[in-house]
């Protein structure tokens, strides 16, 4: 009990309460009671402080100890009644001669009296037996004690008074008796045992020191001891009886806990408990568990547990009843076994756990667990692994079950040295314009068609799946790389055949990136690159086509991705350059504007031109630095030469996606200086194709801030005439494949003739690029074109004062432009 650690305490609390049980060694106020006994309340002497009435617990348990102390005196009080009257009746047969009858008398109507209110009060208890107790009972116990303990010390008192040796020596006997009896029978309120044994203790002390007896002290040293071996005795026992009554108080309440949760498990819809009897039958059937099993007490009970556990006809839910019926065989515990079970013709699965049961001999006798029905958990999980692995737009499966699957499939041609795997990776063209026309509504009913048409055909081939966005592969075993090609045109075919959405039918079509395992050591990442670096490609060569990786391609690539690091390093370094090319007036032949193009002249390769690294910037993610500092410093160089009326600079589709594209060129303009109404920006129809929705806005916030725009390669892209219809332009450009007709097919003159009247009647000047001969300049102002640039009127240069001065054959002796007259030129030459 480590009393050595608060041995002091415990001597304190013995003395106080031998010496005054009313009494405790800290003051009862309710502020310092507290502080004083918060510290003992976690440490091995509680229950002895208890026992002795001190509040280390809340009330509510101090009042439950007190009426276990209680209740434990009083059930032993018919022995204290028989001892006490044993005693009493055998001290009146003995007799005192010397004593008076009367006081004999009143004695025993004494101790009766005590006696039979004792009757009362076990009379009482048996009736409604103490179950709470406050301190005041303790208190009236320890009265009652010490009463009845006053009336026992008359008996050596009066012995030592009257009687002679013989008597002195048989009251001696008794009162040692009654003191080590009162003692042990009152021990659990060590308050009222300590008052009984000190009051019979002092009397008897008394009385032999009063005694004319030899050597006394010899007797009252073993009384002495006897009263110590009491109070130790007592301590202990009431020590040992608190311990205790703590322990099953906490026993009982774990009990109601545990019965609590079963019966809550019992209610719950989806718990309840099972039980098998040794041969296996189900046994102790509750209502839950029968509701459960969809089936009566009766149907259940010539049943076995295997038996529910088989009914579902399903390959799982057979190879579960086997597990189960192996553990139940071989009487092992077993938890988290889901078995199927067909509950009136629907599928419900358990998850049973259980153990095997055994009696006190060791027989055994069967098994017990627990089940519950995990049938929506199941399902939920199935729905999670289904949206987990399957795309949720077109139901075909999406990028991470397609890679795990590409890995399983490239393991097994591995091991069977087997390379027909091949990997197609594709790509729907102008999928966009679909999107951003008819609205996502649309755009997600065309996937989910393409999709289907894409099952159709890779059923029993390959497996499909969607990547994200527009994008599809497939990936399957064939044999030869005809058989691969056919395949992949075959989803090029498929794709190109109009798709029917709300009344309204478009053609998108795709294109298709494919290559075979080739390498013995070969990875799906490898495989993805391979046909990634295809389906380039082929978007590079014109889409809408199927093209199988070549090692060729992967040079390109190496190239590229070379070209990309050479173009990064010279765009931080300051190898780029711009130069200026003029554009004149088709009426009098003056420099009136030039555009500006970007140079890049590589140590080892050479001129690269922008069609070859603007692409590679755009791809690189360096466009967006490169078009900012291109503006900058045209802007910063134009500014120095005022004869330009206007210079032009290209923006790319990549730029113009740019959200902060109007903010970028606004704080180039107010850094340089340059005003808004002397620069031109140069878009192509690629722009609108990839930021339909917000190029509208894009460019009516760059309008309000003077800029011209013109569209760029006017008659080479898709729905030209819807974007001048749609969109605000102050100018469009021929591009340089229909200059270059003219003279040589009459087709090429028909359209810029057509191109020209159209922009005139709605307002827009036009521009003729790639213009390099006489006869180009003759044909293009006798049709009426604004402007012209090309190589006619001079190379780009850096500085844009020396392409002011360009060639002017007989200019005034030609014939004249039919071209309109600028109309703010026309009206600064009025003034």
């Amino acid at each position: 009990m480590r009393l050595a650690a608060h041995w002091k305490t415990i001597l304190q609390v013995i003395l106080l309460a031998i010496l005054n049980p009313a009494r405790q060694i800290w003051r009862l106020s309710r502020r310092s009671t507290r502080r004083k006994v918060l510290p003992y309340r976690k440490t091995p002497i509680r229950p002895f402080l208890m026992a002795f009435g001190y509040p280390v617990v809340d009330e509510a348990v101090m009042r439950r100890v007190r009426a276990a102390q209680v209740s434990n005196v009083l059930r032993l009080t018919p022995l204290m009644i028989a001892g006490n009257l044993i005693n009493a009746m055998a001290l009146v047969a003995v007799g005192f001669a010397a004593v008076p009858i009367g006081l004999v008398l009143a004695w025993f109507l004494a101790v009766a009296g005590i006696l039979f209110q004792m009757a009362l009060q076990w009379r009482k208890f048996n009736r409604r037996p103490i179950e709470q107790a406050s301190a005041k009972v303790i208190a009236r116990a320890v009265r009652h004690a010490t009463i009845l303990s006053a009336v026992w010390a008359v008996v050596p008192v009066a012995a030592l008074s009257f009687g002679d040796v013989f008597e002195f020596w048989v009251s001696s006997i008794v009162t040692i008796g009654m003191i080590c009896g009162g003692g042990f029978a009152l021990a659990t309120v060590p308050q009222a045992a300590f008052r009984w044994l000190l009051v019979l203790y002092s009397v008897g002390v008394a009385c032999l020191v009063t005694a004319d007896i030899p050597q006394p002290w010899v007797l009252i040293t073993l009384l002495t001891s006897f009263a110590l071996i009491i109070i130790g005795s007592v301590a202990s026992t009431s020590w040992l009886f608190t311990s205790n009554f703590l322990a099953e108080s906490e026993l009982r309440q774990r009990g109601d806990l545990i019965s609590l949760m079963m019966n809550e498990i019992e209610e719950k819809d989806s718990d309840w408990l099972w039980e098998t009897n040794a041969l296996g039958r189900i046994s102790n059937i509750s209502i839950r568990f029968s509701t459960v099993a969809g089936r009566s007490f009766k149907e259940l009970r010539a049943m076995q547990i295997t038996d529910l556990a088989s009914s579902l006809n399903l390959p799982e839910a057979h190879c579960a009843a086997e597990t189960l019926s192996a553990a139940i065989e071989s009487k092992s515990a077993f938890r988290a076994l889901e078995i199927g079970v067909d509950v009136k013709g629907e599928e419900r699965w358990w998850s049973l756990a259980g153990a095997p049961l055994y009696d006190d001999q060791g027989t055994f006798c069967g098994f017990r667990g627990v089940g519950s029905d995990i049938t929506d958990v199941r399902r939920a999980n199935a729905l999670i692994t289904q949206l987990a692995e399957q795309d949720s737009l077109t139901g075909i499966a999406n990028r991470s079950w397609f890679l795990n699957r590409s890995e399983e499939m490239l393991a097994e041609q591995m091991k069977s040295g087997d390379k027909s795997l091949t990997l197609f990776l594709i790509d729907l063209d102008n999928f966009k314009v679909v999107n951003d026309t008819s609205g996502h509504p649309a755009g997600d009913e065309l996937l989910k068609q393409v999709a289907k048409r894409f099952t159709s055909i890779s059923e029993g081939r390959t497996v499909l799946a969607r990547f994200g966005g527009d994008e599809f592969a497939a990936l399957g075993s064939f044999a030869s790389d005809e058989e691969a090609q056919a395949f992949a045109d075959e989803l090029v075919q498929v794709a190109r055949k109009p798709f029917s959405i709300c009344h309204r039918e478009f053609a998108v079509g795709a294109t298709v990136g494919f290559t075979r395992l080739c390498n013995a050591n070969g990875t799906v990442d490898d495989l993805m690159r391979e046909a990634d670096i295809a389906l380039y490609k082929a978007k590079e060569t014109g889409r809408g086509r199927a093209l199988a990786f070549a090692e060729e391609m992967q040079l390109e690539v190496r190239e590229r991705r070379e070209l990309e690091t050479d173009l990064r390093e010279a765009f931080e370094n300051g190898k780029l350059d711009v130069e200026f090319q003029p554009i004149v007036d088709a009426r009098s032949g003056k420099v009136i504007s030039s555009e500006v193009l970007v140079r890049w002249q590589h140590p080892q390769r050479g001129d690269v031109g922008p069609d070859v690294f603007i692409p590679i910037a755009e791809h690189a993610g360096l466009i967006l630095p490169l078009g900012a500092w291109v503006l900058d410093k045209a802007c910063r160089i134009a500014a120095r030469c005022p004869d330009l009326e206007t210079v032009a600079v290209n923006l790319s589709a990549v730029q113009f996606m740019d959200p902060n594209l109007v903010e970028t060129i606004s704080d180039v303009l107010m850094e340089t200086g340059f005003p808004g109404e002397r620069l031109v920006l140069e878009i192509t129809e690629s722009v609108f194709l990839k930021d339909v929705g917000s190029a509208s806005d894009k460019l009516q916030q760059l309008k309000d801030m003077g800029i011209r725009i013109a569209l760029d390669d006017f008659g080479t892209g898709y729905s030209s005439l819807l974007y001048l219809r749609q969109y605000n332009f102050d100018k469009i450009k021929i591009d340089k494949s229909f200059v270059d007709e003219i003279g040589e097919q009459s087709e090429g003159l028909a359209i810029i003739s057509a191109i020209i009247a159209l922009a005139h009647n709605i307002g827009l000047e036009v521009t003729a690029e790639g213009v390099e001969r006489q006869f180009q300049v003759d044909a293009l102002r006798t049709l009426g074109c604004d402007n012209l640039q090309g190589y006619y009127f001079g190379r780009p240069n850096a500085d844009p004062m020396k392409i002011t001065a360009v060639r002017k054959e007989a200019w005034e002796d030609r014939a004249p432009s039919t071209a309109p007259g600028n109309r703010k030129r026309v009206t600064a030459g009025q003034d």
